[in-house]
């Protein structure tokens, strides 16, 4: 085999790696909508007893872009979720898909705090979130809290005022 031929052998298939990582991100970035969807129907159902007593939810449409660590950038629609009451607001908005040491994030927007929900990939391929507080100047990052029913109470318990 000629250095020429081996050459096209090696670029064939970095191209194909290229493409490989191409078509993982597009998948990635095409099931997303449905993987922050099923954790707003579990937020939802979960704060289902304090809309009876009030509590507004809702989703709003958005538009995020972001880039893949590959260099492909995407374009897609996907919903926030808002919550409102005590004359509060909390937005759960869904930032980035690609994210440093996890499988998406969501923001958590309110007064007071500044928090975010990681999504992970299990061993068997089951998305778990994990809350996390950006610590303020002077203090000690908190430990991640898996997201739970009483761990997602808390979160708008601070952030409504209750």
């Amino acid at each position: 085999m000629s250095k020429a031929d081996e050459l096209a052998a090696k670029l064939k298939q970095a191209q194909q790696a290229q493409a490989d990582n191409d078509h993982g991100a597009d998948l990635a970035i095409e099931h997303w909508p449905s993987q922050v969807n099923e954790l707003y129907r579990q937020i939802e159902n979960w704060l289902a007893p304090l809309c009876e007593a009030g509590l507004d939810i809702r989703r709003n449409p958005t538009h995020v872009f972001e880039s893949h660590f590959s260099g492909s950038t995407y374009h897609y629609a996907i919903d926030q979720l808002v919550i409102e009451g005590n004359a509060r607001r909390i937005t759960f908005d869904p930032i980035a898909r690609f994210t440093l040491g996890g499988a998406g994030r969501v923001d958590i927007q309110m007064a007071g705090q500044e928090s975010y929900m990681l999504r992970s990939v299990g061993e068997h391929g089951e998305s778990m979130w994990h809350i996390k507080t950006v610590p303020r100047a002077g203090q000690q990052p908190a430990e991640p809290v898996g997201l739970h029913e009483d761990a997602l109470l808390s979160v708008v318990e601070k952030g409504l005022g209750l």
